[in-house]
C-alpha cells in the first residue's frame, strides 16, 4: 500500500481518516468503536478497502456510539462524503461497514449516490418493538428508526452478510425485502463478528473486493469456500 491514512478530522463525537487512491472510486467505510474492522486493526484494513492503492477510502468513526444520531453528526458525515466526491471527482461510491458501521454503510445510500452498500452484522431497525434486540443502546432519535423499506427507494445494490450462530443478527437480515438488489447471506458458521470469522478464514480481503467489483459469482464462491473451512 503506497499512501499512509492520515487524520483528516477528530473530535469529541467524529474521526475521518483518508487514504488517497488513484480511481475515481471512493469506498466510505464506517468503522467499529475502536475504529477497527471486524477485529482487523485500520491501518491493516485499509489495504482491503483500499485495493491496493486503486480507491480512495473515507473511514468513518462514531466516537460515541450513538448510531451517527448525535445532533448535526449525520449531517457532518454527508458533507464530508459529498465534498470528496467533488474534490476527486469520483465516478463511484461504495459503502462498507459492520454491526454499527453497517448500519451506516446501509443508510448512506438514502442521501448520497452508492452503487453498492456492503454490511456485516448489520443492524436493519433501531425500533424495539420491531425487533427486541437488547444489545445495544437505545437510540431515542436515530436518524433512521427503521432502513428496510427505504432499500428499493435508492439505486443501490445491498450486500448483507450474517453469521448463523449470531440469531438476532439473523433476525435482522429477515426485516429485509425481497428485491433483486438486496442480496443476503447467511454463513453456517460465524456469530456477530462475521467479519473477523472471514478475517480468520484469509478470506475477508477477498471478499469485500469482489463486492466491490459487483462480481457477485465470485462472492458465492468465496462463501462457499468460507463454509467449506469452517464445517
Amino acid at each position: 500500500m503506497g499512501s499512509r491514512v492520515e487524520t483528516l478530522l477528530r473530535d469529541e463525537e467524529l474521526t475521518l481518516r483518508w487514504l488517497p487512491g488513484r480511481a475515481p472510486r471512493l469506498v466510505v467505510a464506517f468503522t467499529g468503536m475502536r475504529a477497527g474492522f471486524g477485529g482487523t486493526p485500520l491501518d491493516e484494513f485499509a489495504g482491503s478497502a483500499g485495493q491496493g492503492g486503486e480507491n480512495n477510502v473515507l473511514f468513518v468513526t462514531d466516537r460515541r456510539a450513538t448510531w451517527y444520531s448525535a445532533t448535526g453528526l449525520w449531517a457532518r458525515i454527508l458533507g464530508a462524503v459529498r465534498h470528496l466526491v467533488r474534490e476527486r471527482r469520483v465516478q463511484e461510491t461504495i459503502s462498507l461497514g459492520t454491526s454499527m458501521g453497517g448500519y451506516g454503510a446501509m443508510l448512506l445510500p438514502r442521501h448520497v449516490r452508492v452503487k453498492r452498500a456492503i454490511a456485516f452484522a448489520p443492524q436493519v431497525t433501531l425500533d424495539r418493538a420491531v425487533l427486541d434486540d437488547d444489545r445495544w443502546p437505545r437510540i431515542a432519535r436515530p436518524v433512521l428508526r427503521d432502513l428496510a423499506a427505504t432499500l428499493p427507494d435508492t439505486g443501490a445494490h445491498y450486500y448483507l452478510t450474517a453469521g448463523a450462530g449470531c440469531a438476532a443478527d439473523v433476525a435482522h437480515l429477515d426485516l429485509l425485502p425481497e428485491h433483486k438488489r438486496v442480496h443476503r447471506y447467511v454463513l453456517p458458521t460465524g456469530r456477530h463478528n462475521v467479519a473477523g470469522a472471514l478475517k480468520e478464514a484469509g478470506l475477508l480481503g477477498q471478499v469485500i473486493s469482489a463486492i466491490i467489483r459487483g462480481r457477485k459469482t465470485r462472492l458465492e464462491r468465496l462463501y462457499e469456500t468460507f463454509a467449506q473451512v469452517a464445517a
